[in-house]
């Protein structure tokens, strides 16, 4: 019986008891608001990795004739490979992960006995983490913050989408922030540069560290 790269692959997939020190934030489809193809078992062990560095984006071919995509995640806990099987990825889902940054979620297994990520889903900008119904609930409020009018950037997504990044402290301790197209104004950006402000928004993260999603901004 000829075995497939994917059953190769699927088979070495074992449950990491040192799930903890692998990166990722549990999620659920639901809580994405996506569809996914997943295998029995997969759904609990989804994680979600928001805005990633990734390199060196390439396709190969199984022996069954199969185009697979596979690349590398740039985490704070180092590099690791990723694989999206064929039927899995699109010509959309190449192009967001070769901007050089992606947000991913799939299912962390071994392959060559190293952690490998097989990767479900991959948008250009950050996917929904929250499980409750409710994500205003978890809206914080933060007072006196004082922003680093330097430190205010654009930069534009891979979907042509022009956010505003910045960094600020509170507490002795410096975070970044940014606010997503469509939410934030030019009164947004006059606030920010008056430099001590107050924030409302979302904690995230950004390539391993603390990032605060922000949805509005008063002087």
């Amino acid at each position: 019986m000829k075995i497939s790269f994917r059953q190769v692959f699927c088979t070495a997939l074992l449950l990491l008891g040192a799930a903890s020190a692998l990166p990722g934030q549990p999620t659920s489809p639901q809580a994405l608001g996506v569809t996914l193809a997943l295998r029995t078992g997969e759904a609990a062990k989804l994680v979600l990795l928001n805005s990633v560095r990734v390199s060196g984006v390439h396709t190969f071919t199984s022996a069954s004739g199969r185009t697979h995509l596979k690349f590398t995640l740039g985490t704070s806990e180092g590099p690791f490979d990723a694989i999206m099987f064929a039927g899995d990825w699109t010509a959309a889902d190449r192009r967001a992960l070769e901007s050089g940054s992606a947000s991913v979620a799939g299912v962390w297994g071994t392959f060559a006995n190293r952690p490998s990520l097989t990767v479900k889903k991959v948008s250009a900008t950050p996917m929904g983490t929250q499980s409750a119904p409710t994500a205003a609930a978890q809206v914080v409020r933060i007072d006196r913050a004082a922003v680093n009018p330097a430190s205010i950037g654009k930069f534009t997504s891979a979907a042509q989408k022009v956010h505003v990044t910045y960094t600020f402290t509170v507490n002795g301790k410096t975070y970044q922030g940014v606010v997503y197209a469509g939410t934030w104004t030019s009164a947004t950006l006059d606030a920010l540069r008056a430099g001590t402000v107050t924030l409302y928004g979302t904690w995230s993260s950004f390539e391993g560290k603390p990032s605060f999603v922000t949805r509005r901004v008063d002087r």
